[in-house]
């Protein structure tokens, strides 16, 4: 049984996205719903910040409450990395397209700060749920 609380989220988290995701492919979200973009980046970025910060408690045991800067610096990191790259893939795979012009980085850079701003928000988040009075992290 999973105990840790910030994994159990994660993993919902997780799943949530990958659902809004499928069905954003299947009904044409993406392209009828303007925001709804910005929405699955958003909660992408808390995503990747919350499994980041769960891989750093995990392989340093406890969860450091001083480190609360450090924490959100890498977590932030990890998510505009992983941004980085799922913009590379649609760019590899021919989703998006350079010669879109000024609207694929609009669209890019928009991308970009919802990860980012999700990844500060899930960062946020996963320092609330860690600071319980058992900072360990067991599965």
């Amino acid at each position: 049984m999973i105990r840790s609380k910030l994994l159990r989220h994660t993993l919902f988290l997780l799943f949530l996205v990958g659902i809004l995701n499928f069905f954003a492919d299947y009904l044409y979200l993406y392209w009828v719903i303007w925001w709804f973009d910005m929405l699955v980046h958003f909660l992408a970025g808390a995503t990747v910040a919350m499994a980041t910060v769960l891989v750093l408690s995990f392989l340093y045991r406890t969860y450091e409450e001083n480190s609360l800067i450090k924490n959100i610096i890498l977590a932030v990191l990890g998510a505009l990395v992983v941004g980085i790259i799922w913009e590379l893939y649609e760019l590899y795979f021919g989703i998006t397209l350079l010669s879109d012009g000024i609207i694929y980085f609009r669209d890019t850079l928009s991308d970009i700060l919802m990860d980012i701003s999700g990844g500060f928000f899930g960062a946020l988040y996963s320092h609330n749920l860690l600071r319980t009075k058992n900072n360990t992290l067991s599965i």
